[in-house]
């Protein structure tokens, strides 16, 4: 049987509270047990100290205490333990104890030897001193502790003060639950809202929303909540783009392929050397479109895998440069490379920084107008290795520079798909870089066209 949250924390604070009730009964028991034992005790004194002055006459008399025997000791204490009182109905008390044959009380000397009465142990016992008139002790009486020579209005008293604690007590644990009752209710019904909100996220209602209001941990759990139902709205929305934007991808060579082989069929076109030549285009730009997406699949799962090793950056740049020295002349792209003064020593995959500088290297081939020009400079930059690539117009608006590393994403002005590139270059490009600790942004560059910085970590010593 599941029991509601609100019940759950009722119980808590019902037992927390029986727990620092019942420890605030005990307490005050044992308080008002000691006090009221020695408030017994201080009784007993001042009741017994005639007794007390009684002995102390008698000892002056006899000249000790030689002549006390049990006859004799009863007759002394009789009339002092149970006389009358002011304020007390007469003592009727028998000396037929078997554990205490006669008064219950005993005498001793100063040096502690027993005159007296039963022989009761010391150790349990509240010894009063008798003292001469010069103030010496010449002994001391001996009070058993379950001798009991209280009033009965002082028991009442006491009594009454135990009931008194005890409905307290209970009046207080009904107070807490007129107080808990509300109060787990308020506590639990932001976690009813959050729970019913969970329920509508997980049946695709990404639009859910919670009111947040307060600071505490519960508020940061809604506002984490609204942050976590509205990035799920963007990546189902960033999905549904992307699915729209494959299949387009994908429709237009395929549309081009089958034109191109049902006007063979038709008769229209003739399968030579130059219709062979358009089919296989449009083959390489479907197969260039399926291998990126591949890659890019590969590195959004984390699944390509990343072979790093010290390498140093200005060598792996120069060899990629060089790789492209003569594509860039034959679009008709001035390459002007500036190294580090320093050397970069990284950690990094070889394959993968090859291949991110190879995207960079043929999106400024596809995008740049000739006659043109490419600047890569490299840098020291604190704790990183930094890469400055730019090149010459078309430039980029501003408003599309956040978007360049998404997927499929084109500047339709200028970086169109007649160029032949995929649009998954840069999103590749951000992800090798993510995957190895670093950070890309792309900015406008001074010779009109797009600037890319790449910040990889210098290797520690």
């Amino acid at each position: 049987m599941r029991i509601r949250l609100r019940y759950q924390v009722l119980a808590v604070i019902l037992l927390a509270n029986a727990l620092l009730t019942m420890a605030i009964v005990i307490a005050n028991n044992q308080a008002f047990s000691a006090s009221f034992a020695a408030y017994q005790q201080a009784v007993q004194a001042k009741r017994l100290a005639p007794l007390i002055e009684a002995l102390a006459e008698e000892h002056a008399l006899e000249g000790g205490w030689q002549h006390i025997d049990s006859m004799r000791w009863s007759n002394l204490v009789k009339p002092f333990l149970f006389g009358r009182r002011d304020g007390e109905p007469s003592g009727r008390r028998s000396f037929d104890n078997p554990r205490f044959p006669g008064p219950p009380l005993q005498l001793r000397d100063a040096n502690g030897a027993t005159i007296a009465g039963p022989p009761f142990l010391a150790e349990f016992s509240t010894w009063l001193p008798i003292e001469n008139t010069n103030g010496e002790r010449i002994g001391e009486l001996g009070i058993p502790t379950s001798l009991r020579l209280t009033g009965e209005f002082d028991r009442v008293f006491a009594d009454q003060q135990r009931r008194q604690l005890r409905w307290i007590a209970l009046i207080a644990l009904l107070l807490s639950v007129a107080v808990a009752l509300p109060f787990a209710a308020v506590l639990t019904r932001p976690i009813g809202r959050l729970q019913r909100a969970t329920h509508r996220l997980a049946s695709g209602d990404y639009d859910t929303q919670i009111a947040v209001s307060g600071s505490d941990e519960l508020a940061d759990l809604a506002r984490d909540f609204n942050h976590l139902a509205r990035t799920l709205a963007q990546n189902l929305n960033a999905r549904q783009r992307w699915i729209a934007d494959i299949s387009h991808e994908l429709r237009t060579p395929i549309a081009v392929l089958r034109a191109e082989l049902e006007a063979i069929q038709d008769g229209v076109r003739e399968p030579n050397a130059e219709t062979l030549a358009s089919l296989y285009q449009e083959i390489e730009r479907l197969s260039a479109l399926v291998e990126d997406l591949h890659e890019l699949s590969l590195s959004d799962a984390g699944a390509l895998s990343y072979r790093r090793e010290p390498l140093e950056l200005g060598h792996l740049v120069e060899d990629v440069l060089s790789q492209h020295s003569a594509a860039f002349e034959r679009a008709g792209l001035t390459l002007d490379y500036r190294p580090s003064e320093t050397p970069l020593l990284i950690d990094a995959d070889s394959h993968r920084l090859t291949q991110l500088l190879s995207n960079l290297a043929q999106n400024s081939l596809r995008y740049t107008d000739a006659p043109g020009q490419v600047k890569v400079r490299l840098s020291r930059q604190g704790p990183w290795a930094q890469l400055e690539w730019s090149d010459s117009s078309p430039g980029v608006p501003a408003e599309a520079l956040p978007k360049l590393f998404d997927r499929l994403y084109r500047v339709e002005e200028s970086r169109n798909r007649a160029s032949g590139g995929s649009g998954l270059g840069l999103a590749i490009v951000h992800n090798v870089v993510t995957a190895h600790q670093g950070q890309v942004e792309a900015k406008p560059s001074p010779l009109g066209g797009l600037t890319l910085i790449v910040q990889l970590p210098l290797r520690k010593s």
